[in-house]
């Protein structure tokens, strides 16, 4: 039984190790099999780069190619030999490297986000083995040129500028800005706006002009109104007519009262305050003869603009329900930031209207009785504590 015993056992011993030496060797098959595999982004090339097709990186299926991208958008190149990339240009901006990824036959790719002034519409690709090119448009964005937040600022300070782009055209190197003749310097530029600076002792009545050179290289030039006082309705309020109805306060006041480190605006203004429930009707009727504002056959051409300011607590909202008509006409309804509400921090902001819904029954000619009513009809109870002033129409 001993002897059959051991037995047992070393046949046992026997097909363990028979068992082991077959693992062994399956695990040494599975090395074998994965010996000289390499992945696509380490492939090496078979000589210098070519580029078949770009494609958006949401095509999928790769069936509609690409001639031209956007800033920032992420396409993909198709072609041979893309691996070891050593440079990425688009219109000879270069790409950052480490943004991207490259397998033999494609590269996932960023469009740079800024543009070059030299309009070289190709993407130049440069690997360790040469370099292929590929006719490629990246779009120049048109440069829109807003408004000065407050076109009555002080001189000698600074004023924003809104507007789209102004990063890309690179303001304050290659695009300048003059007020009147004088150059001067830019800050905080982004996308969409840009602060100014205005040269002390710069008088009412100048402009703030962009140069710039558009996409195709020719100059342009837009001007702006800084501290326009030509147009201006009221004034100082001398020799003006006003009426109101309704529990509005308006008290006309001066720069003294109200005046602020953006700007004193030069005239009298007026501030309204009080507590109104939802739907209190409130009127201001303000009548004087009309200013000579050029041809103003047609309306839509005109504006109508304004300075507005409210204390910190008492932001303009959608309840604000302000609306403007002339003459007793159909009315305009503001509503501040297209009902988001501003909040001016006790500081003056230029509001624009358009002229047209607001003047039904017309502009009165120069020298001619003429009405501007505001109405005050909030639609939530309000607690108003806000000024207008320089009100004028002008010419687009």
């Amino acid at each position: 039984m001993k002897h059959n015993r051991f037995h047992i056992r070393a046949i046992a011993a026997i097909f363990a190790a028979a068992t082991l030496c077959v693992s062994l060797a399956s695990c040494d098959d599975i090395v074998d099999f994965n010996d000289g595999y390499t992945a696509a982004d380490k492939m090496a090339n078979a000589g210098a780069p070519e580029i078949k097709a770009v494609y958006n990186i949401g095509d999928i299926e790769l069936t509609t190619p690409i001639t031209q991208a956007e800033i920032g958008t992420m396409v993909r190149i198709e072609g041979k030999n893309l691996n070891n990339v050593k440079s990425i240009t688009f219109n000879t901006v270069p790409v950052v490297l480490d943004d991207i990824y490259t397998a033999s036959t494609y590269a996932n790719v960023r469009v740079p986000e800024t543009l070059s002034f030299e309009h070289v519409n190709k993407i130049e690709y440069t690997t360790d083995r040469g370099s292929a090119s590929f006719d490629f448009v990246v779009p120049f964005p048109s440069l829109t040129v807003g408004c000065l937040d407050n076109e009555f600022a002080n001189a000698g300070g600074t004023v924003t500028l809104n507007g789209a782009n102004f990063d890309v055209y690179e303001f304050g190197s290659q695009s300048k800005v003059f007020v009147g003749d004088k150059e001067t310097t830019v800050s905080n530029v982004t996308k969409q706006s840009m602060t100014i600076q205005i040269p002390e002792g710069t008088p009412d009545n100048s402009l703030v002009t962009l140069k710039w050179s558009a996409s195709d290289g020719s100059e342009q030039t837009v001007s702006l109104p800084f501290r326009p006082t030509s147009n201006l309705l009221y004034a100082d309020f001398d020799g003006v007519s006003i009426n109101k109805d309704g529990a509005l306060n308006v008290e006309i006041e001066g720069d003294d009262v109200t005046s602020t480190a953006s700007s004193a605006l030069g005239h009298k203004h007026l501030h309204f305050t009080g507590n109104f429930a939802a739907w209190a009707w409130n009127t201001y009727d303000i009548s004087c003869n009309m200013i000579d504002a050029g041809d103003m056959t047609n309306l839509d051409d005109y504006v109508l603009k304004f300075e507005v300011l409210n204390t910190k607590d008492h932001p303009l909202t959608e309840a604000t329900g302000l609306k403007f008509s002339f003459n007793w006409g159909d009315s305009y309804a503001w509503n501040p930031a297209d009902g988001a509400g501003i909040n001016t921090f006790g500081n003056w902001q230029t509001v624009t209207l358009p002229l047209a819904p607001m003047a039904t029954k017309g502009i009165s000619a120069a020298g001619s009785w003429q009405t501007l009513r505001i109405t005050m009809q909030p639609s939530a109870a309000y607690n108003a504590d806000f000024c207008i002033g320089n009100i004028r129409i002008v010419k687009k």
